[in-house]
C-alpha cells in the first residue's frame, strides 16, 4: 500500500486524491455504546441525541472546509476551530501542503449513513462519540493554480470513514478529533 496524503475537507481533499478502494457492501452494524464508569454523567441522554449532535458537528465541519480560503483568513481559522487532536494536526498539514502546491478544493462535500459506533470516555478522560460515516465527494474536486483537476479520475466518490468527536473545552461544541478511512469492507 502506498502512502497518500489524507484529507477531510481539507481532510476530504486528500480522500479525493488518495483512495483507490471501491466496492459496496452493507453498512456495518453499529455497536452498542460502551458503558464505562465515568466520574461525570454522560453528556448525551441517548445514542439518538449523540448521533444528532455528531451529525450537526460533522455537517458544520464539512461546510467550513468547503469555504475555507487561504492562510490566516477567518474562514480557514473557523475551519481549524472545528477540529482537535489528530484531525486538527491532519487539517493543518494538508492545508500547508495544498498552499505549497497551489491546490484548491472546489465544490462541496457531504455525507450520509452516519451511525454511532460507540460513546465512551477516551484515553484523555473526555467523552467521545465514534461514528461510521459515508463521505460523498462527488460534487467536489481538487484543482491546481490553473484550475486543472489534480484528482485521480478513478477515485471513489463515496468513502467509508470512522470519525471521532470530542466535546470542545472552550465552547462545549463537538469537534472532529479523528477521521480515518474504514479498514474493513466498504459500507458505502
Amino acid at each position: 500500500m502506498r502512502t497518500v496524503t489524507r484529507d477531510l475537507t481539507l481532510s476530504t481533499l486528500a480522500l479525493l486524491v488518495a483512495l483507490s478502494l471501491a466496492g459496496c457492501t452493507p453498512e456495518p452494524e453499529p455497536q452498542a455504546s460502551e458503558s464505562t464508569a465515568p466520574t461525570d454523567a454522560p453528556v448525551f441522554a441517548s445514542d439518538e441525541e449523540a448521533l444528532a449532535a455528531a451529525t450537526e458537528a460533522y455537517a458544520a465541519y464539512l461546510t467550513a472546509g468547503d469555504v475555507a480560503e487561504g492562510p490566516g483568513t477567518p474562514t480557514r481559522e473557523h475551519f481549524f476551530s472545528l477540529s482537535a487532536g489528530d484531525a486538527h494536526e491532519q487539517d493543518l498539514s494538508i492545508s500547508s501542503s495544498f498552499d505549497e502546491k497551489g491546490w484548491t478544493q472546489i465544490g462541496s462535500t457531504s455525507f450520509d449513513s452516519m451511525a454511532v459506533q460507540a460513546i465512551k470516555i477516551n484515553d484523555e478522560n473526555m467523552w467521545e462519540i465514534r461514528a461510521y460515516v459515508c463521505l460523498d465527494v462527488s460534487a467536489s474536486d481538487i484543482v491546481d493554480s490553473n484550475g486543472v483537476s489534480v484528482s485521480k479520475a478513478n477515485r471513489p466518490l463515496r468513502v467509508p470513514l470512522e470519525v471521532a468527536f470530542i466535546r470542545g473545552q472552550d465552547n462545549g461544541h463537538l469537534q472532529v478529533s479523528e477521521s480515518r478511512v474504514w479498514s474493513g469492507s466498504n459500507f458505502c
